[in-house]
């Protein structure tokens, strides 16, 4: 079946080669039970580098080269429980279902349970220092829809990032990279076994086949949750990637658990790794309360006396509509466009993708705000830090312009209170080109308030209206659309 880690991944750091196509890179990593470094193909993702689609095996923050050991006591999960954080967004967004009427807190609770039918021990976890956190992040952040995890314990707190739509076998699959399990079809004995049509997948994606480390656990799994489907990364859908091989004989068949979460390999894998687990009483993840969030409000601007407490918790990822607090109305892109430079105007809510938003938080009090309908970007345009610089949708790039800061303002001059939309690289906030005009198609722009008469002026302030149905997929064109199961449905029955 799968493999095991024995060792914790480290970056030995020197860059081969900075031109690979689709945002890939050429770096030399050395991966556990390895001798010596070994130069993979890698994608970016925020800070992560991600290997074979959704295997965390390094970060760029990282500064010093992390002692490797073969020992694998240490790089696997302990003796008893594995502690578990899932993140307050989630349970926050769980009234946002999906067709089968689950969200991804149902969906995670759920993984979890089945996983503790095995020799697992998953709990929540409450001041443990080595822990597994969960969290949900938009799909611009990975560049796909799924999920992504390192492999093994590594030791404080390692993360899971799933996007909203996350079935139950992505949530496992991803939980099992945490507690040690590599890919199936990329074991070091793979070609004795299957054989992969290379001519049958894009040449950008052929690194999302690359021999992993790790020791195999049993027979080769064709039905493990960690093996590929047969038309993964497939140019042509009618022809399979991936066949069983046998001796000489080469046939089509089906890879992964069918119907079923696990195959009997995964749970034979799971409880020989996990061996020492096998006596102890059963345990269930417990359903827990959100902790209660601290108020934060962003200073960069001038006058922060002006942001006060108030006891409003801060906006978390999810999709939302936006409304206008001084006209009623709602954010937009105008025209329904798709095309990058569409500006940012208020309109009547009509219940469409350009009328709704996904907020994602970014860390450090930084947002990012994207259109369902066409996938793309709020921005201040061309970079522009002057009053009355236009704000459009564009397509994804990293930069401050496409940042936003969200902040209560309880006191706004006679104005609604509410939240105001700060650009991070202007400094200026969200406003409409006539603060007070209730005219449809009335556009957006930053500038800053003006300072008259001992006082600043008011500010457009904002309420953000969670989405509670199911928003449809974002549009995905990027290098990881037919990721591997990433947009599996949940099991059937």
């Amino acid at each position: 079946m799968k493999r095991f880690i024995h060792s914790l991944l480290i970056v030995v750091g020197s860059t081969l080669s900075l031109s690979a196509q689709n945002g890939y890179i050429q770096k030399e990593f050395q991966l556990p039970m390895t001798d010596a470094p070994k130069s993979y193909f890698v994608k970016l993702a925020g800070t992560d580098y991600i290997l074979n689609g959704d295997i965390v095996v390094g970060n760029t923050l990282q500064s010093l080269r992390l002692y490797q050991t073969n020992d694998r006591s240490r790089f696997i999960w302990p003796r008893g429980n594995v502690p578990v954080e899932i993140d307050e967004n989630i349970k926050q967004n769980s009234t946002v279902k999906d067709k089968y009427n689950t969200s991804l807190y149902d969906r995670i609770l759920s993984s979890l349970q089945s996983l503790n039918s095995t020799n697992l021990r998953l709990i929540k976890r409450t001041t443990e220092k080595d822990y597994i956190r969960i969290v949900m992040v938009g799909p611009q952040e990975l560049g796909f829809h799924g999920g992504t995890s390192p492999v093994g314990r590594v030791g404080g707190e390692q993360v899971i990032r799933l996007t909203y739509d996350c079935g139950e076998w992505t949530i496992t699959h991803e939980l099992l990279h945490s507690l040690g399990f590599w890919h199936e079809q990329s074991r070091y004995d793979r070609d004795q076994y299957i054989v992969i049509d290379t001519s049958n997948i894009a040449k950008e994606n052929r690194h999302n086949f690359q021999i992993e480390p790790g020791n195999a656990l049993g027979a080769y799994d064709y039905k493990s949750i960690m093996h590929y489907g047969a038309y993964d990364f497939a140019l042509d859908n009618s022809k399979p990637v991936i066949k069983c091989k046998s001796g000489n004989t080469v046939s089509e068949c089906e890879f992964g658990p069918g119907k079923y979460l696990f195959s009997d390999g995964d749970v034979k894998s799971i409880n020989t790794a996990y061996y020492f687990n096998a006596g102890l009483p059963a345990v269930t993840y417990r359903e827990y309360s959100v902790k209660e969030s601290g108020t934060v409000f962003d200073n960069k601007i001038s006058n922060p006396d002006r942001f006060t407490n108030t006891g409003v918790s801060p906006i978390t990822t999810g999709w939302y509509k936006i409304k206008i607090n001084q006209t009623g109305k709602y954010l937009a892109i105008e025209g329904i466009s798709m095309e990058n430079g569409a500006r940012l105007v208020q309109w009547d809510f009509v219940n469409q993708g350009n009328h709704k938003f996904f907020i994602q938080e970014l860390g450090g009090g930084d947002y990012q705000i994207s259109a369902l309908h066409s996938n793309k970007y709020i921005n201040a345009a061309g970079k522009g830090t002057a009053d009355g610089t236009a704000v459009i949708q564009w397509d994804w790039a990293n930069q401050d312009n496409v940042k936003w800061k969200i902040s209560y303002r309880a006191q706004n001059q006679g104005s609604p209170p509410g939240w105001v939309i700060l650009n991070k690289n202007a400094s200026s906030p969200l406003c409409l080109s006539n603060m007070n005009s209730k005219n449809n198609g009335e556009f957006f722009i930053l500038r800053k308030p003006a300072y008259e008469d001992g006082a600043y002026e008011p500010e457009q302030t904002f309420s953000f209206e969670r989405l509670t149905e199911q928003q449809p997929k974002m549009r995905e064109d990027k290098l990881y659309e037919k990721s591997p199961r990433m947009l599996e449905p949940k099991k059937k029955n």
